[in-house]
């Protein structure tokens, strides 16, 4: 196992300053993803409709009940074309659902706790012809990754303890976005987890490119002005 690796004594600050990107930073694709929750069909559809039109690319977040304790798109999902969709794994068979992923999905993301061996996933993930992001929990140091970057399409760091909307902001854990960006210029580092206006500032100056948002846009009463409010924010 990559192993759930506690302790591993991150001290971080947040930057204040703006950051000047070098070249590689600056041509990565910034992008915010609504995140999305749902126990059936029936509610996978609703926040899709709310969110579709505008959003080039949704995270889904699947949930066993088993590694967290909520449960979430357990079911042969439904997804209608348009969008991409990224599909984060938070289950104990992680390889398994990636080779049952839906054909619409363009990204998995599997958790580096739940892996035997990311080289395993890695080629899971060519098989099946879908990008691989691995996703660190706030236990998991990003040395587990370091054999694997340059193989990796992207690295996802959760800056919540997973399993709900709303989860408290761990600020500590944008040090790992700078320990892998100063280790690639060029992978996309995403953040996941206590997303909104308030914090998505310091994880952009960290070093991330992607942001992904529950709560803050899928709870809100104008889901497209939450999210143009984070896209503003790159």
């Amino acid at each position: 196992m990559c192993g759930r690796q506690n302790g591993c004594g991150l001290r971080t600050r947040l930057i204040t300053n703006p950051i000047t990107l070098e070249p590689e930073m600056a041509a990565l694709k910034k992008e915010v993803l609504p995140a999305i929750i749902a126990s059936d069909q029936a509610g996978l559809d609703e926040m899709l409709d709310r969110i579709k039109e505008f959003a080039g690319n949704i995270m889904l977040d699947l949930m066993d009940g088993k590694l967290v304790g909520a449960s979430s798109l357990d079911f042969p999902m439904k997804l209608p074309k348009g969008p991409r969709y990224q599909f984060h794994v938070m289950a104990v068979d992680p390889i398994q659902r990636l080779k049952d992923a839906p054909d619409e999905i363009d990204t998995v993301v599997l958790q580096a706790e739940t892996l035997d061996e990311i080289g395993d996933a890695i080629d899971a993930a060519r098989e099946k012809k879908v990008k691989l992001f691995i996703a660190l929990n706030p236990e998991t140091p990003v040395s587990v990754l370091e054999p694997y970057l340059d193989r990796l399409d992207g690295v996802l760091i959760m800056s919540v303890h997973p399993g709900q909307y709303g989860a408290k902001f761990l600020p500590e854990q944008l040090e790992k976005v700078r320990e892998v960006r100063a280790r690639s210029e060029t992978i996309t580092i995403e953040v996941d987890g206590g997303m909104n206006d308030a914090t998505m500032g310091a994880a952009v100056e960290a070093g991330a490119n992607q942001i992904a948002s529950g709560s803050y846009i899928m709870k809100s009463g104008d889901p497209e002005a939450a999210y143009e409010s984070l896209r503003a924010l790159f």
